[in-house]
């Protein structure tokens, strides 16, 4: 098979040729394409593979079995056998004897076999395949020179059974005993039970980022953009080397012709492209509408092998984010409420995903190289699969929204996905969240939905920007809580109660975030929204008025912001107990306030009953308790106890680092602290090397402009001149 790819200043497209026999019965030519290997644009990223298959058939260490690769096609495995060829050619020369049959249908690899037997003196009486392949075969395993017979294009490994079975080891392609023969067979599909014991599998995966941005630049030139941009593009097109050749050669071209020749709004660059990817003329310039035709095969033969739901399934999985989906979304009973998956049960929706990761359709494997992301990073997330970005691109069918949007509205509710807020949940909420959030965007796709649905997206849209900001992702918790507000205003929502919630976590966000004023109006005015809904004693209105106290305290307004905790604290001690949760974090504001009015022993009675019910009730490293043990820090370091302030702040910090990670602002808060207690120690280098990393990540993730980030940059400043008073450093709640 050759692979041309011809490319106009507007459009990516590619031309595919298969040598076939001729009607006439002419032989097909056996020679292998070394023609198509060019060595001034390398493999990629495929060194150890090459070198496994050189080592096999030339480091003495045969086994006789069929080696076969197999991957999403388009991934390079002609590339590998053409490379691994190349290499048995130059260290043997001449007594090298290299064979190069096409699978692709029966006729051809028929045809080669009778070329082949002919070849070896095999034509006597016998004039069918199925008549010599038996002799080959033992004639091949009593060979003393050397031999290489590459089977290329095996995606129906059918083809290859011919008067046997292949995994029976009686089919066209077959195990042999020869010591310095290699068997090499390319294929899409990967399934184990159809190749058997007779085969040893080699799944070719994608390229990692690196190996495929230098693909890229392999083909488009030095000028066609940095290596970040490359990495970049590289990724959108899921590091396939038929796409990245694809793209780089456009590039390649673009940039050769005369500028007056060229289409106005051509993409010139990287970066170009991969904008121009997502953007209106995407199925132009996107490879994988020049390469779907080989995806489509695979389908049709999945469905020839009875998995019918195998071509709506990959449609609904496209229609998801880019980005692993947890499988547990895929409830069976949901799917079979709908026309293209009636009749689906839990087995059925089994067997028709592993038909489709065999193919390499979908990745559900964890042992992916270490060089390839795998499909989930986290030992604790739940069982995912992702979806090739590029056959995400070919796949997608929007008429499955409504589906997919029913499917998210489940998995993301609180009681199936459990609460955003909890360290627990957070590797389902990591999987869950990219999704939610992507269909939020397909505005005019969700205007076609139904009320219930429209209602549902954005309710996990909601859970999902919750677990952003529980995470410190701050800046897009704010930008999709704004975007979820101005859908319900959009839609003119009559349930109220909705926006409040949505106004409500933006307000938070926007606290985090330092923009106190802003934070205080939001607050004011989502605590009236639930006083006139629900009634001033209703939880609801209780905890934007515990918020809004929050508020005043960090804006300085001490007496204020103990007025309104002390309100708060008796409404919830009178309507939900003296140790329901919500009373002890009203008890906990309030003794921050006690704190920086200077009622230290107050504050810290307070502080320690707190910390000793969160300890009981929700862990010692649950954050809530965190936060509890690093005020109290704060409060041994203001009484100027520093060796235990040290050593709490030190131990808060790992717990924090390992809990919530180590840019989030809390770990950095206490962080900030524990350097500040540092350089009051007389640590002065320790001290300033951490400040300035903790103001380093804290203006990368909150803004140059945030409180905290000026105090760590004035804590910075600090570490000269000895002696001078730390700033207040306190978490809330």
């Amino acid at each position: 098979m050759a692979q041309n790819g011809a490319l106009a200043a507007g459009r990516i497209d590619i031309r595919q040729t298969i040598l076939r026999s001729a009607s006439t019965g002419h032989p097909l030519t056996l020679s292998a394409p070394l023609g198509l290997r060019d060595p001034l644009l390398p493999l990629r990223g495929r060194e150890a593979l090459v070198d496994t298959l050189t080592r096999v058939h030339l480091g003495g260490l045969p086994d006789g079995l069929v080696h076969v690769l197999h991957g999403l096609n388009g991934c390079g495995k002609t590339a590998i056998a053409l490379e691994a060829a190349y290499r048995a050619q130059q260290h043997l020369g001449e007594r090298l004897s290299l064979w190069w049959l096409s699978a692709r249908r029966t006729e051809p690899l028929e045809e080669g076999l009778r070329a082949l037997a002919g070849r070896l003196g095999l034509r006597g009486r016998q004039t069918h395949a199925h008549e010599l392949v038996d002799v080959l075969w033992q004639t091949l395993s009593r060979s003393r020179t050397p031999w290489m017979m590459i089977v290329d294009g095996a995606d129906d490994p059918t083809v290859l059974d011919g008067p046997g079975s292949f995994a029976a080891g009686t089919g066209w392609a077959r195990p042999h005993t020869c010591p310095c023969g290699l068997v090499l067979v390319t294929t899409s599909d990967g399934t184990p039970s159809i190749w058997g014991t007779v085969a040893t599998l080699h799944p070719v995966y994608p390229l990692s980022d690196e190996d495929a941005s230098r693909i890229l630049t392999d083909h488009a030139g030095p000028h066609a953009g940095t290596r970040p941009a490359a990495r970049s593009l590289a990724r959108r097109l899921g590091g396939l080397p038929l796409a990245l050749k694809l793209a780089g050669a456009y590039l390649a071209e673009v940039n050769a012709m005369p500028r007056a020749f060229r289409e106005p709004d051509a993409p010139d660059d990287f970066a170009a492209l991969r904008r121009a990817l997502d953007g209106p003329h995407a199925d132009a310039l996107n490879p994988a509408q020049a390469i779907s035709g080989t995806w489509r095969l695979s389908l049709d033969l999945l469905h020839h092998r009875g998995a019918t739901y195998a071509r709506p399934l990959l449609a609904l999985l496209s229609v998801f984010a880019e980005a692993p989906i947890p499988i547990s979304v895929l409830h069976p009973g949901t799917l079979a409420r709908y026309p293209d998956f009636q009749g689906i049960d839990g087995r059925i929706l089994w067997r028709t995903l592993k038909a489709l990761a065999a193919l390499h359709l979908i990745d559900m494997a964890a042992d992916t190289p270490a060089d390839v992301p795998p499909v989930t990073a986290d030992p604790k997330a739940p069982p995912a699969l992702r979806v090739h970005p590029l056959i995400r691109d070919a796949s997608r069918q929007m008429h499955h929204l409504p589906l997919a949007a029913e499917l998210l509205r489940q998995a993301c509710t609180l009681q199936h996905a459990g609460l955003p807020e909890e360290p627990d949940n957070w590797p389902t909420w990591h999987l869950l969240a990219p999704h939610p959030l992507f269909l939020i965007r397909q505005q005019e796709a969700l205007a076609n939905l139904s009320a219930p649905l429209q209602t549902g997206v954005a309710a996990s849209s909601e859970n999902a920007a919750r677990y952003l900001l529980a995470r410190g992702l701050l800046r897009s918790a704010r930008d999709e809580f704004a975007r979820l507000l101005e859908l319900h205003q959009g839609r003119q929502s009559q349930d109220n109660e909705d926006v409040l919630s949505v106004q409500h976590n933006l307000a938070g966000v926007l606290h985090e975030l330092g923009e106190l004023d802003q934070a205080e109006f939001a607050y004011r005015q989502v605590e009236r929204g639930y006083r006139l809904l629900l009634g001033d004693r209703h939880p609801h209105a209780l905890t934007a008025r515990h918020e809004l106290g929050r508020v005043l305290h960090d804006l300085g307004r001490l007496d204020e912001a103990e007025a309104e905790l002390t309100a708060v604290l008796a409404l919830r001690r009178t309507t939900q107990g003296n140790e329901h949760a919500h009373t002890l974090t009203a008890r906990h504001e309030l003794a921050r306030v006690l704190h920086h009015l200077g009622r230290l022993d107050e504050a810290h009675a307070e502080y320690q009953h707190v910390l000793t019910w969160r300890r009981t009730h929700l862990g010692e490293e649950h954050p809530r308790t965190l936060t509890a043990r690093h005020n109290l820090a704060c409060l041994a370091h203001d009484r100027g106890q520093l060796g235990e302030a040290l050593a709490e702040y030190e131990h808060i910090r790992q717990v924090r680092e390992r809990v919530l990670g180590a840019r989030h602002p809390q770990t950095l808060h206490t962080a900030y602290r524990l350097g500040c207690a540092m350089r009051e120690n007389g640590q002065l280098e320790p001290a300033r090397y951490l400040l300035s990393v903790v103001h380093r990540e804290m203006t990368d993730t909150l803004g140059a402009h945030h409180p905290h980030s000026r105090q760590a940059a004035a804590a910075v400043a600090a570490c000269t001149p000895p002696g001078q008073s730390s700033a207040d450093g306190r978490s809330g709640s």
